[in-house]
């Protein structure tokens, strides 16, 4: 694509590029040995050879295809909408330290170095977008070109603006294991003198964007947030790893008053978060200078402003953030949450929150909210925060949240917490065929409840067909589950398996009122009799695609009796046909019709954006037709249920 000479006006509306002609889209290539602007038109993957002018060979480093630029000191870009830009594996300083980075751009200066950085990246069209990758990445990415920020660069990648983009095949990192703000001198980032040091505050950085696939990165060691991305819309993130970053992972709030909501399919595929507020030594990567919302720090592996969206999560790993793993408890409720075939834990506060209609199905969910203690630069008020209950949901007027085969432990108050703030008798929460398993609470003798929303709960609850075990309950244990040892691999929490042993309860016990066609590991079910209750199916071998909803029908298989923090047996006679443990009829439904009331929100302390309130519908709601649950849940994952009100 030839390069256009544009007004600095024109340069800065980035949105305009997607406009371009992109059936002449140009491949361009960056190696550690290309040469300069002038040397090499970068588009070829060739060295150059020492001399010359103007050659087929390719570019130095990225920020040739993409200078930086401000309005002060405007430089034109080289790559356009629907080119394709390649880095070859090597190291790529990206700030004022990148070879003569502060003689060719005048945004490189040592006054203002943190705008020493990549413009946002060209929009392309959805038949032809920009992609930025390293070189492989259609093959395997078997080694990903290192992108490291440096003297305070604000971040190393820019997404503001830019839509119908692929970036792919990165290792996105600083040279440096100090964290921004830490209360411990020695850890803290040089913010006062030049130079700063080999550190960045952002690995990604996005707003207003839509239609982006981030591929087979790693965004780690930041020394203050890997993602942060909001008022986006359709996103993908598939192997994706966003570990020790020093106060957040994905931070889906960008701050102040304005709006961070997001729109559209958002969906993360085998993604890792982990080690959020900590940081990792360089270049050894060992976890370090962990710090919580006690020493002023943050913590959330995932976390988000108020925002919509259809948001998925399939096997995605979050693990050992000094707050919250998985925080999406500021969803609207006008799009709808998936939790498919994850584990989450380790991390200080909650591990799973959610809000709106969702589901969260063959899932691991192990609250071990205490597992900092005593380590790091954590103190005990950072444990277990927020009651430590492994997942808490908000569930709005209308609204079902069902968990299904999920296995599910914890060291925090409860297990599963709906917010008492949020509800009525519209409200629904569902807990099928998972294995619900009891342990000390944290700083007590007591043991984790099953479930808690009020007293009286504000909706309708059902808790059926569950193993049950070494937990309490607020009034009585619900009816309809199997009270005994689900005799997992590992129960210890020092050491969890949740697979089930020979001999478990849960064999073949589960109901079919629900079912899935797979097991957490993406195993067959069922084996044997008939589906096993819990995230694992034992015995099962072969894989033969993703969690879906199945088949209607069946009963419940169970026991009655418990008492109060008891865990007594049964054996597992069957029950009537599945009612309400509040009574009323099946209502089935994923997405409500009941008109919404406003409810108050706890204050969060990450910016004033946290508002969770929500406004009071008055328009005429539509006539919802009615599925059975199964098909209902199999309608939802199948995206044929939509979330408009």
């Amino acid at each position: 694509m030839k390069v256009l000479h544009l007004s600095a006006a024109a340069m800065l509306a980035w949105g305009g590029f997607a406009a371009f002609n992109v059936a002449s889209a140009t491949t361009y290539y960056v190696r550690t040995d290309g040469g300069t602007a002038v040397q090499c038109n970068g588009r070829a993957d060739a060295a150059y050879p020492g001399s010359g002018t103007n050659l087929s060979c390719a570019w130095n480093h990225p920020f040739v295809a993409l200078p930086p630029s401000t309005s002060n000191h405007p430089q034109t870009p080289r790559i356009h909408g629907g080119d394709t830009l390649v880095i070859d594996p090597g190291s790529y300083e990206m700030g004022i330290g990148a070879k003569d980075a502060t003689k060719l751009y005048g945004a490189c200066s040592t006054t203002y170095p943190w705008d020493c950085k990549m413009p946002s990246i060209p929009s392309g069209t959805t038949t032809n977008p920009t992609r930025i990758v390293g070189a492989g990445w259609n093959s395997g990415c078997k080694a990903q070109p290192e992108l490291w920020g440096s003297n305070r660069v604000h971040q190393v990648l820019t997404l503001d603006g830019s839509s119908n983009v692929v970036v792919a095949c990165l290792n996105i990192t600083d040279h440096s294991a100090c964290i921004e703000g830490h209360f411990i001198a020695s850890i803290a980032c040089n913010k006062t003198t030049l130079p700063y040091g080999p550190w960045a505050s952002e690995g990604i950085h996005a707003q207003d964007s839509n239609n982006v696939t981030l591929q087979d990165l790693r965004v780690h060691g930041l020394a203050h947030t890997g993602i942060q991305a909001g008022r986006i819309s359709n996103w993908t993130l598939n192997n994706v790893k966003i570990i020790g970053n020093g106060s957040a992972g994905w931070d889906g709030d960008l701050g102040g008053t304005q709006s961070s909501s997001n729109s559209g399919n958002i969906t993360f595929n085998n993604v890792e978060i982990g080690w959020t507020g900590c940081t990792e030594q360089y270049p050894s990567t060992t976890i370090y200078g962990c710090w919580g919302q006690q020493e002023g720090g943050y913590g959330d592996s995932f976390g988000s402003g108020k925002t919509g969206g259809n948001w998925t999560f399939n096997h995605v790993y979050i693990h050992n953030g000094t707050q919250d793993g998985l925080d999406l408890l500021y969803a609207d409720g006008t799009g709808k949450v998936t939790v498919l075939n994850s584990r989450f834990e380790g991390s200080a506060g909650n591990q799973v929150k959610i809000a709106g209609p969702s589901v969260i199905q063959n899932s691991v969910i192990i609250g071990t909210c205490g597992s900092f203690n005593g380590k790091y630069y954590m103190s005990s008020g950072d444990n277990c925060r927020g009651a430590g209950n492994a997942l808490v949901m908000r569930v709005f007027p209308g609204d079902l949240v069902s968990a299904a085969y999920n296995t599910i432990t914890g060291q925090g108050d409860c297990l599963v917490q709906a917010d008492s703030n949020y509800g009525d008798s519209t409200s629904e929460v569902d807990l099928y065929n998972n294995v619900l398993l009891g342990q000390t609470k944290w700083g007590t003798s007591q043991k984790s409840c099953i479930f808690y929303w009020s007293e009286p709960p504000r909706g309708k609850v059902a808790i059926r067909s569950n193993v049950i075990w070494n937990t309490r309950y607020y009034t009585t244990n619900p009816t309809g589950n199997i009270y005994a040892d689900p005799k997992l691999v590992s129960e210890s929490l020092a050491s969890f398996g949740p697979a089930l042993a020979l001999g478990s309860p849960a064999i073949d016990k589960a109901s079919t009122i629900i079912t899935v066609k797979n097991d957490y590991l993406g195993n067959a079910r069922p084996v044997g009799a008939g589906y096993d209750i819990g995230a694992y199916e034992f015995g099962s071998t072969s894989s033969t695609g993703g969690s879906t909803g199945g088949s209607t029908g069946g009963s419940t298989g169970g026991s009655t009796g418990g008492t109060t923090g008891g865990s007594t047996g049964g054996t597992g006679t069957t029950s009537p046909a599945r009612k309400w443990s509040t009574g009323g009829s099946l209502p089935a439904r994923l997405i409500g019709s009941a008109t919404l009331t406003t409810a108050a929100a706890p204050v969060r302390s990450v910016s004033s954006q946290q508002d969770a309130t929500r406004k009071v519908s008055t328009a005429p709601q539509k006539q919802q037709q009615r599925y059975s649950l199964s098909e209902a849940i199999r309608r939802w994952l199948g995206g044929e249920e939509t979330a408009s009100r």
